[in-house]
């Protein structure tokens, strides 16, 4: 990262420079902003164990192809409306 075109009588650009400095300045926020979509205690995220069969079931179940959909078929073989 360069700080070449920073000129310190540019006050505007103070907190720009300071904050790319901190590398850290991004994850001081992380928690404040997890909250803020996620609702105030939802941080740390909530960890979910599952058994070894479960975990084998789900992993199988998102390996398997999802069933043949005609209407989603056809609906892929439509051409764009850019193309047309």
């Amino acid at each position: 990262m360069s700080h070449q075109g920073f000129r310190f009588d540019d006050y505007y650009l103070w907190n720009s420079f300071w904050s790319s400095l901190n590398g850290g300045h991004i994850d001081m926020n992380y928690k404040w902003a997890f909250e803020q979509y996620w609702g105030k205690g939802s941080y740390p995220p909530e960890t979910i164990v599952l058994p070894e069969k479960d975990f084998d079931a789900l992993v199988e179940r998102l390996n398997k192809p999802p069933e043949y959909n005609e209407n989603l078929a056809k609906l892929f073989q439509r051409k764009a409306p850019w193309e047309e």
